[in-house]
This record gives structure tokens, C-alpha cells and sequence, in this order.
């Protein structure tokens, strides 16, 4: 039998910058976005930005997915600083 899925943490972080990043690397959520609007695959993400893992943008894609709204605000905002 399968276990039951446990909650699993998005790798997001804000930077003193007040930036959202990914786990513990530079890459920001807007690049990550940015890339998967254009059509990119998680897998391709993941050579465009080594740093991450591929279960890590499987998770920002996720949560991207399911905030989809206020993901967009946010890079919205970002753009016009």
C-alpha cells in the first residue's frame, strides 16, 4: 500500500531585498516563471539554471499553478521597480 503524501514545503525564500528566491540559491521565482510562461519545461528550466533542483521547480511550478493570481501580481510588481 502507499503511503500517504506528506506536506511538502515550497522552496521559496525572500532575500533582504525583499526578492522571492529559490531554496538557497540566487535564482528568483520571476526567472523561473518567466521561463515556464515562454513554454519550458521544468526539465528545461533545470539546465537553464543548474542551481536548482528538478523537484524544485516542480514544486514553484506547482505553487505557481495554484496561486496563479497573486504569482502574477507579484512579478507584475517586480517589473516596475
Amino acid at each position: 500500500m502507499i503511503a500517504m503524501p506528506t506536506a511538502v514545503n515550497v522552496p521559496l525564500r525572500i532575500d533582504e531585498g525583499d526578492v522571492l528566491r529559490v531554496g538557497n540559491t540566487r535564482v528568483t521565482l520571476q526567472a523561473v516563471i518567466a521561463d515556464f510562461q515562454r513554454g519550458a519545461s521544468p526539465e528545461e528550466i533545470a539546465h537553464h539554471y543548474s542551481a536548482l533542483s528538478l523537484s524544485d521547480i516542480y514544486l514553484v511550478v506547482g505553487y505557481y499553478l495554484q496561486n496563479k493570481v497573486e504569482v502574477d501580481t507579484y512579478v507584475q510588481r517586480q517589473r516596475q521597480l
